[in-house]
């Protein structure tokens, strides 16, 4: 292979146990395969969390507290306490924290601490206070305000009530959002990943957060940035006024930062309860159980109005019973193979028929297997969570599939999904794994069709950018 000005001008033709994929012999075992492409990850959150008390090794209520009892001792009065991967499953008798027991601890800051699926979270009344949220405030459409038996918030936040107390929190400026988006970018090179996909630009800010990403491309973040925008941030009431759209795209250089498509949300997470499913939770009777975050009618027409504007769509449905509306709304559209079905994580024979049928890309995660697999139990019971993830299921039946991280999340390794895809671990039925040149594929090849990238990235072929990285021997 020849590189000339970052561009692959020739290969040798490929061999090895990878066939397709170009592979060196001579770096004592490590192989040399294209960058890693994260199709699906949360770039500029991942920067910003690293300030965040992270809560991933509390595996008890009173391990939280103390963690949070210690951070707030640390930070200067007034200042939030924003803690992140929470996690009520870990917990014995897997019961949420509660608002009364973070007051007990921490009775005059605002504290929030969000889910590791970043689909919940639990607020202390001083955050709640801040927020405007009293005691007899309304449920906001796909989402929850959880209370006691009593009618009384208990501070657990589902799906957009989260979302309602996070917009409290204090806004960094577009300087603090470049330092986030570099900073995240150096952690994925540092993986092997030479390109990676936003999918919620604009959660925060939309004009703020588009300038932050161009500035970060120019001043060298050594991955390549694809964004999708959020729906309301492009064709909600508050949009961003289009000519203000359009000089932003054209402001970027579209190999080093590209905006691709509209992400809608349709459900929520397992771990959380709020993925949209058939049947219910564990220790549940139900006909469906979780969170739709928009009815279905609305969300046919969101995926129609975007659809009609030229837009590729990214839809995020785990649950069965949400995938079978959004599938439903790219029916109508008549362009089911331009648009993207994001983690599809509970997916029945009928469904997978269904998928081949519209053509559409899917994205997957592998590494939600390894992190959360105790979450998944716990909620779906053993035999039903056995079968989430079923890629082997999606490429046997011809529908483009890519595996990414949904960092932060997780950790986020490419190497790690690669050996939870290919030996999928102990509780996961084993015949829904896939081989090690298909994890690999997926990992960049498939990210790179996901994207719109396959004729510039992706398989190191003559007349692409030649983004590399080793695997391990």
């Amino acid at each position: 292979m020849l590189i000339e000005d970052g561009w692959v001008t020739w290969r040798r033709p490929a061999g090895g146990s990878l066939d397709g994929l170009p592979i060196a012999r001579d770096l004592g075992g490590a192989e040399l395969v294209p960058g890693f492409i994260d199709a699906h990850c949360h770039i500029l959150p991942t920067g910003l969390d690293f300030a965040k008390l992270h809560l991933g090794q509390c595996s008890s209520r009173e391990a939280v507290i103390e963690a949070v009892a210690s951070r707030h001792s640390e930070l200067a009065p007034g200042e939030w306490l924003l803690a992140v991967h929470y996690d009520q499953t870990r917990f014995e008798d897997g019961v949420h924290l509660t608002a009364a027991e973070l007051d007990r601890v921490v009775p005059d800051r605002p504290v929030l601490l969000r889910h590791m699926n970043g689909h919940a979270g639990v607020a202390n009344r001083a955050a709640l206070k801040l927020a405007g949220v009293g005691p007899d405030e309304p449920d906001p459409s796909g989402g929850a305000f959880v209370r006691d038996e009593s009618g009384a918030l208990t501070g657990v936040l589902l799906e957009r009530a989260l979302d309602q107390v996070a917009k409290a929190t204090p806004e960094p400026n577009v300087e603090e959002m470049v330092d986030a988006i570099l900073a995240a970018g150096q952690a994925m090179h540092a993986l092997g990943i030479t390109c990676a996909t936003d999918m919620m630009t604009g959660y925060l800010d939309l004009e703020d957060e588009l300038t932050a990403y161009r500035l970060a491309s120019e001043r060298g973040c050594p991955v390549r940035i694809r964004l999708f925008l959020q729906w309301s941030a492009v064709l909600g009431p508050k949009a961003m006024d289009p000519v203000r759209l359009t000089e932003h795209m054209a402001a970027l250089d579209p190999l080093r930062c590209r905006i691709l498509g509209l992400k809608i949300f349709a459900d929520g997470a397992i771990a959380s309860a709020t993925a949209a499913i058939y049947g219910g939770y564990a220790g549940q009777e139900a006909k469906t159980s979780g969170q739709l975050i928009y009815s279905p009618e609305r969300l046919t027409s969101m995926v129609r109005v975007a659809d009609e504007a030229g837009w590729r769509i990214a839809v995020h449905s785990i649950g069965d019973y949400s995938t079978d509306l959004v599938m439903d709304a790219f029916k109508e559209t008549g362009h089911g193979d331009r648009h993207r079905l994001e983690h599809a994580m509970i997916l029945s024979d009928d469904q997978i028929a269904r998928l081949a049928d519209l053509g559409c890309h899917v994205t997957m995660q592998p590494e939600f297997l390894v992190q959360n697999g105790r979450a998944y139990r716990r909620q779906l019971g053993p035999e039903r969570a056995s079968r989430l993830k079923r890629a082997r299921s999606v490429l046997d039946a011809g529908i483009p599939l890519s595996f990414s991280s949904d960092r932060p999340i997780v950790a986020g390794s490419p190497v790690t999904g690669i050996a939870a895809a290919t030996h999928r671990p102990d509780g996961f039925d084993q015949s829904e794994n896939v081989t090690r040149k298909e994890a690999i594929s997926a990992y960049t090849l498939g990210g790179a069709i996901a994207n719109g990238d396959e004729g510039v990235m992706g398989s190191l072929n003559e007349g692409q950018v030649a983004d590399w990285t080793l695997l391990p021997a």
